[in-house]
């Protein structure tokens, strides 16, 4: 337990963070923290963590777990990533404190400044959740679900470089003096200013944007050459990669080889089909029934397995807004195709 002094200490440190304190308050605490260093380093440390969370690069500015609940109202569950007041970390503070000491605080905060320069934020969606994501420079991103958007610290201000798994819309504030480029696995784009979906799920082994507006530029590397690609509003470019094995190439390992296809978007009542995920539509292109139990896992969060091959040969086309995995499967009956289903420890079997 703490002492009334360690009480008071914590109460007047509050306060200060609170922007609360009294001059005389003030006067006591410096007191405090002239007869102690240990005190001053926590006070240095809960200030530079407030400052750090302030300065924060990317703010979730909502979440949903379920596809059904991004229809719904956005000020309705809003789940704050950020507090814009002042954040209160004095009750953390003092229960790390009551085990560790106040030098822990000074270890943290030096371990800290050593490793900054490699600190990168990491949002990530799990299967069947989607977020949407304000950035410092004004950019707006939705994330889909089962994917990884990374940024490192200084974003906005020293560079703009984000790095993608997965699918995400993005809408890019323009900054004509630090483009913004945006990291795949096999490709990079390369922005000024636009609103596009960039899709690249590791196990598609396809990575593909769709420009709805402005411009962008698409890097890939061939053969050890980077070759660069523009795109125009309307259009989406495809980098397709494939495994070549050793008996086809010349080399004695297995290399990967990239086919770059450029084709018009699907436009469906006046909009992109590569971007009504984000309206809770679920599209599926003549998808085998593998692929589409690996969409229904990410879409709705429950593993799926297919029980037999003759379901896997068959192939589905169409725009699906069902909330439920078993709603999914009961419209795709509807279609002609013959499966029965049954859930068993929250996994979905399909036959």
């Amino acid at each position: 337990m703490f002492s009334s002094e360690e009480e008071y200490f914590l109460f007047l440190a509050n306060r200060l963070l609170e922007g609360t304190l009294t001059a005389e308050e003030r006067i006591v605490l410096d007191n405090l923290l002239r007869a102690d260093e240990n005190k001053r380093q926590f006070i240095a440390f809960l200030e530079s963590e407030q400052e750090e969370r302030q300065n924060i690069e990317a703010e979730i500015i909502y979440e949903k777990s379920k596809p059904i609940e991004l229809v719904a109202d956005r000020d309705s569950n809003v789940h704050p990533f950020l507090n814009h007041k002042k954040i209160k970390i004095i009750s953390i503070a003092a229960s790390i404190l009551m085990v560790f000491g106040l030098l822990t605080f000074w270890s943290i905060k030096r371990d800290k400044e050593e490793n900054i320069d490699s600190e990168w934020q990491t949002i990530v969606t799990g299967k069947g959740e989607r977020k949407s994501i304000k950035l410092s420079d004004g950019s707006e991103v939705w994330l889909n679900n089962e994917s990884t958007l990374r940024l490192k610290s200084g974003f906005g201000k020293t560079d703009r470089v984000l790095q993608l798994i997965g699918e995400g819309y993005f809408s890019i504030a323009k900054n004509p003096n630090l483009p913004l480029t945006i990291k795949t696995a096999h490709a990079e784009v390369l922005v000024l200013g636009t609103k596009f979906n960039l899709r690249a799920i590791p196990d598609e082994n396809i990575t593909t944007t769709s420009l709805i507006e402005g411009k962008v530029q698409l890097k890939v590397v061939e053969n050890k050459q980077t070759k660069t690609y523009e795109l125009l509003p309307g259009n989406k470019i495809s980098v397709v990669n494939s495994v070549l094995e050793p008996s086809h190439n010349k080399s004695k390992h297995a290399v990967i080889q990239q086919q770059v296809a450029f084709e018009k978007l699907d436009i469906v009542e006046t909009e992109a089909t590569e971007t009504l995920w984000m309206k809770n539509r679920l599209v599926l292109k003549g998808d085998d029934f593998n692929a589409v139990a690996r969409k229904m896992e990410r879409w709705f969060g429950k593993p799926v397995v297919i029980k037999t091959e003759r379901l896997a040969e068959q192939h589905v086309t169409g725009i699906f807004e069902e909330t439920t995995s078993e709603e999914f499967l009961d419209m795709i009956k509807r279609t002609g195709i013959k499966l029965n289903y049954y859930t068993l420890n929250d996994t979905l079997y399909v036959k």
